[in-house]
């Protein structure tokens, strides 16, 4: 055996350095924080935690005292219990102030510790858990003085301690000496460096039973969350009930027992009940009105559900339907939009025009698509007899005021180019990231309120909306967004996403 200048080490020496280490670690951890000068976690948030609804302190409900009093709890030797707290509740029940609470517990009472708050990239985790902490330390006069802040770094005077909020980065974070190591809407990390980061962030044996780790989320989607559905298996499957028999209040049921269970060192809440006075019935009632069913299910009642369902109900799209077309003239502004796929696939067309009395409704003009030969291409140009996509194209902007082609960049860029050459119109590239989630998004919320009318008439754009599923995405966790796939692989959705395309431009030209 060596050190780490390469001198050799007796037999005598290991013992000698094996206590002298295990003094250290000892001493670490004691000087950490003395356990017995922390008072009570619920008493002391409803006293110092203060939010601006209230302009004063936190009001817990009793299943989140309990829950906390639990999450928190010590044994007969001063340590934790757990180390590995998951709290998940149904969106609005307070969970990111409760954790920024814990983060403030831990920083007025650990002396020269170290707290992380981590969330998918530096913006969320600055602007969630961090947030409420620095509101209430504003909030709260007693606290005036007693901490300072360098970027996303803040340091309690008395204590040392610093509270830092970082995003993923699994190399540059990597060896940490956390006290409490925080981590925010976990159900987005599913990409593998948010997964190694979790993993790099954990809790060091020199602080055991003195640290924790705190997950606040709600719940995922089974086929992609991989990180916190392990997490929910083991602690919810697995584990124990802590209070089987005890009841808390639920808004719109009979009381029931919490869904809090332990396994091992990990404390699991699962929640699935609105129990906070502001969930009303009429709040759920709207949001059910605007959210996919799965999404309502995930956020608002917390559970698991796939990243993939039915875009819209086709009964929505043929209650969009009207006897006779808004008026409409040579002067109405068209929008037209074209979407193509490889050379097997379909090609479409649709042109929409806005309705002059309702500027808020869409009218579907016109749509037609080109189905391939077998083992051939679609004729582009096409003949008089049976016009192709250019010559049909060139025929809705003779006999009508187009004001735009929107178009998908990925297969159509060399016929754009050539009609920017031939023609005087916009040829206008639609970016098919986050403009296409908004446009999907736009298309379900204007099919749904029946802000978009047809006559009718167009079979093939009914058949490719019932092709079409919604895939769930994120551009920011606040801000949820859908994509039009196609439900398997040989159903069509291209008039889907043109009509897509082609709605959100003309509502964002407000033409």
């Amino acid at each position: 055996m060596t050190n780490k200048l390469g001198n050799s080490i007796s037999q005598s020496d290991k013992g000698l350095l094996g206590s002298l280490e295990a003094e250290i670690a000892l001493s670490l951890k004691q000087s950490s924080q003395e356990s017995s000068d922390w008072p009570d976690p619920a008493d002391w948030i409803e006293e110092h935690f203060w939010i601006p609804e209230l302009k004063g302190p936190i009001v817990l409900e009793p299943y989140q005292r309990a829950a906390l009093r639990e999450a928190l709890r010590r044994d007969e030797k001063g340590d934790f219990v757990y180390s590995t707290i998951i709290w998940s509740d149904v969106k609005k029940s307070a969970k990111s102030t409760i954790c920024a609470a814990v983060v403030l517990y831990f920083a007025m009472h650990t002396t020269w510790g170290e707290i992380y708050m981590i969330a998918n990239d530096l913006k969320q985790a600055d602007s969630r858990v961090a947030k409420y902490y620095r509101r209430a330390l504003d909030l709260n006069k007693d606290f005036k003085g007693t901490w300072s802040q360098r970027g996303y770094t803040m340091t309690m005077k008395e204590t040392k301690t610093t509270v830092e909020a970082i995003p993923i980065d699994p190399s540059g974070e990597a060896g940490s000496n956390a006290d409490l190591i925080q981590f925010s809407e976990l159900w987005g990390a599913h990409e593998s460096a948010k997964q190694k980061m979790f993993a790099e962030m954990t809790l060091s044996p020199t602080k055991h039973g003195q640290s924790l780790r705190w997950v606040e989320s709600y719940a995922g989607y089974t086929d992609e969350s991989e990180l916190l559905y392990g997490l929910y298996r083991r602690g919810i499957e697995d584990g124990e009930l802590i209070w089987p028999d005890r009841k808390f209040h639920t808004n719109f049921g009979p009381d029931s027992a919490l869904n809090i269970k332990a396994e091992g060192r990990m404390l699991c809440l699962w929640n699935q009940e609105p129990r906070c006075p502001w969930q009303t019935a009429e709040y759920y009632e709207e949001e059910e009105k605007l959210l996919l069913p799965g999404e309502f299910r995930r956020m608002h009642r917390n559970e698991w559900v796939t990243s993939v369902e039915t875009f819209v109900p086709i009964e929505w799209w043929d209650a969009c339907k009207v006897d006779v077309l808004p008026e409409y003239n040579q002067k109405t502004a068209m929008v037209i939009s074209m979407d193509a796929g490889v050379s097997n696939d379909p090609f479409g067309i649709i042109m929409v025009y806005r309705d002059p009395l309702d500027k808020e409704r869409v009218v579907l003009k016109y749509a037609q698509r080109w189905l391939p030969p077998k083992g051939g291409k679609i004729n582009f140009q096409g003949t008089e007899r049976h016009p192709g996509p250019e010559m049909e194209l060139e025929k809705r902007i003779d006999e009508n005021n187009v004001v735009m082609v929107a178009y998908d960049p990925y297969q159509l860029e060399d016929m754009a180019g050539r009609w920017r050459r031939k023609r005087v119109v916009w040829m206008y590239a639609f970016e098919q990231g986050a403009r296409r989630l908004r446009a999907d998004s736009m298309l379900r919320a204007k099919i749904r309120d029946k802000g978009i009318v047809h006559d009718g008439s167009f079979d093939v754009v009914r058949e490719n909306l019932l092709n079409a599923n919604a895939k769930i995405t994120s551009e920011e966790l606040e801000d949820s967004k859908l994509r039009i796939v196609k439900k398997t692989k040989d159903k069509k959705v291209d008039l889907a996403v043109a009509l897509s395309m082609a709605v959100h431009e003309a509502m964002r030209l407000n033409i």
